[in-house]
């Protein structure tokens, strides 16, 4: 299922896409969907019972893919000098690579009920 559109991501970028950027868009577009299905295959189903809502999938897919468009590189820094020419760019370590993806906050918004307590230990009985 497609919770998220081209037209959708342009609306949020705040502009209207090129064509091949809009191609580029789709495809990530794609790529996202794909990975959040393989994580949530009953996604659906929860949309339907209302956690996550279809506007709060959209909204995720929408900033990943921003986040994308604004650094397809993933660089944290870029130098640039005039004279005598040089360049500088640095890799942004959270964003190695400038691979998609959505972060741990995004996912645990499409999961609201997953987070917390996983890993914590109540202790029983009396001192």
């Amino acid at each position: 299922m497609a919770y998220a559109t081209v037209s959708d991501v342009e609306v949020r970028y705040g502009r209207t896409l090129t064509a091949s950027e809009a191609a580029q868009v789709g495809a990530w577009i794609n790529d996202l969907e794909s990975e959040i299905d393989e994580r949530i295959p009953n996604l659906l189903d929860l949309i339907v019972a209302g956690r996550p809502t279809a506007a709060t999938v959209l909204r995720v897919i929408a900033a990943a893919v921003i986040r994308k468009l604004h650094n397809p590189e993933g660089l944290r820094t870029t130098t640039v000098a005039i004279d005598d020419y040089s360049t500088t760019k640095t890799a942004d370590s959270s964003n190695s690579a400038g691979l998609l993806g959505l972060t741990d906050e995004e996912w645990s918004l499409l999961l609201p009920g997953s987070s917390g307590d996983a890993f914590t230990i109540t202790p029983y009985g009396a001192p």
